[in-house]
């Protein structure tokens, strides 16, 4: 009774996000956002890539990424590095959300501060 109640229980907290894949769409960011953000602070991406322990949102057709890395659980990542579309690597503390509509993917929002400063991706996925 106990073990498979643990196992249930473990379950919920696996490694790994609730989806994978790559979704295209486009980073987006509110008019007040964008007008506080320093130069880099925000991504420029149509395109986002989910998988494993990683995040990588870029351009279509295009090699360079941003990559949030971490660990997920569930729909959360607690984000450690970032590797910029240059290939710098950084380490950061920060956060990255998966959000659902209608049991689909509707946005990635992703958020970091390390001593390069902050980042922040805000994708939507397009369902066109």
């Amino acid at each position: 009774m106990f073990l498979p109640l643990l196992s249930l229980i473990l379950a919920q907290f696996g490694a790994g996000p609730s989806v994978e894949g790559t979704f295209n769409g486009t980073c987006l960011y509110p008019d007040a956002v964008r007008e506080r953000a320093a130069a880099g602070e925000l991504v420029t991406c149509n395109q986002v890539e989910i998988s494993g322990d990683r995040i990588a949102f870029g351009l279509r057709s295009w090699q360079s990424q941003t990559v949030f890395g971490g660990t997920f659980e569930g729909d959360r990542m607690s984000v450690d590095t970032v590797t910029l579309a240059n290939g710098s690597r950084h380490e950061v503390r920060g956060l990255c959300e998966l959000y659902f509509a209608n049991d689909k993917l509707s946005t990635v929002a992703c958020t970091a501060n390390g001593t390069r400063g902050a980042i922040a991706a805000n994708f939507l996925v397009s369902r066109i």
